[in-house]
């Protein structure tokens, strides 16, 4: 039988328009795995409400996975190892993920190639950061310039759908218990109200998705009024990928000048990545409260969300 392959999952928890199982699933058995790593973001680990969130969002994840067949792995500890350390139980050299480009993933993402074959594929922005330079072909640093070349390219392809079958491998490895990692707040338990206004995960997603074409219209007003209920509420869902950007873009297209003010918006999350990316100095000279705001813009949807 075909050695399995390894589908790295990171901030990309969803199935739909998801390059890396694509790939990996028409080249034969797939182990998905999730790796809980506090090592490697170091200071810029998740904190609580991220963690409250993860847990939902990977349990939506392994119950998609598991409908159509697969399961989700789970492991904790620093992401490199513990791909390197799964290889070897499972027999796989090839590991398949979405792209990141934050500098941590990238030296893990580094480290993983110097021993397995790492197919990284891109998908969890419009555009791969770096791909859109100016004349001279130098990368942009203002977001205006970076705005009008981006849309040059747009839109983007259409969301690729699930693959039809995820095959899976015999035996499955070992996996931790999520409800092993206290992702959940207890003493006291101050998530009690989340569940009431947010649904983690890729369905949570798609419910917002639909909601999108009501908001939209009123969307460069609506979103500046805290009275009304003027935005996508997408952030978090973007954040953790379950959804992805292009999808995003085609579910608001032609919807007017709401649907205008509302893809810059995403293009301001490319664009924030894109100075993390191609500028890695850009915190050590500007100090790491400038690169953490960028960060944090890149996550953001919208100017209020």
């Amino acid at each position: 039988m075909t050695n399995p392959s390894i589908l790295w999952f990171r901030r990309d928890l969803r199935l739909t328009d998801q390059a890396a199982l694509i790939t990996a699933a028409a080249e034969g058995p797939v182990i998905p795995v999730y790796i809980l790593d506090d090592e490697t973001p170091r200071h810029r680990a998740m904190g609580g409400a991220s963690r409250w969130w993860l847990h939902h969002s990977l349990s939506a994840l392994d119950a998609a996975l598991r409908a159509r067949g697969s399961r989700l792995i789970l492991r904790r500890g620093r992401s490199a190892a513990e791909l390197i350390k799964l290889a070897g139980e499972v027999g796989a050299t090839r590991i398949h993920c979405l792209r990141h480009y934050e500098p941590w993933w990238r030296n893990a993402e580094r480290e993983v190639a110097g021993a397995l074959d790492l197919i990284a594929h891109d998908g969890n922005y419009l555009l791969p950061p770096g791909s859109v330079t100016s004349g001279s072909g130098e990368p942009y640093r203002i977001y205006t310039p970076f705005s009008r070349s981006v849309l040059q390219h747009m839109p983007p392809a259409g969301p690729r759908p699930v693959p039809d079958a995820i095959p899976a491998p015999t035996p499955w490895p070992k996996s931790d218990v999520l409800a092993d990692w206290d992702l959940l707040p207890t003493r006291p338990n101050w998530a009690t109200g989340f569940s009431q206004d947010w649904t983690p995960g890729e369905a949570g997603a798609a419910g917002r998705l639909e909601n999108l074409p009501d908001i939209v219209p009123g969307y460069g007003e609506g979103r500046n009024l805290p009275s009304e209920e003027g935005t996508s509420r997408l952030s978090p869902h973007l954040h953790f990928g379950e959804v992805s950007p292009a999808a995003v873009w085609h579910a608001v297209r032609g919807r007017g000048e709401g649907a205008d003010i509302f893809h810059k918006e995403l293009i301001w999350r490319d664009y924030a990545q894109t100075i993390i990316a191609t500028f890695p100095d850009y915190g050590r000279r500007n100090g790491h409260a400038k690169f953490d705001k960028l960060a944090w813009r890149s996550d953001r949807e919208a100017t209020a969300t």
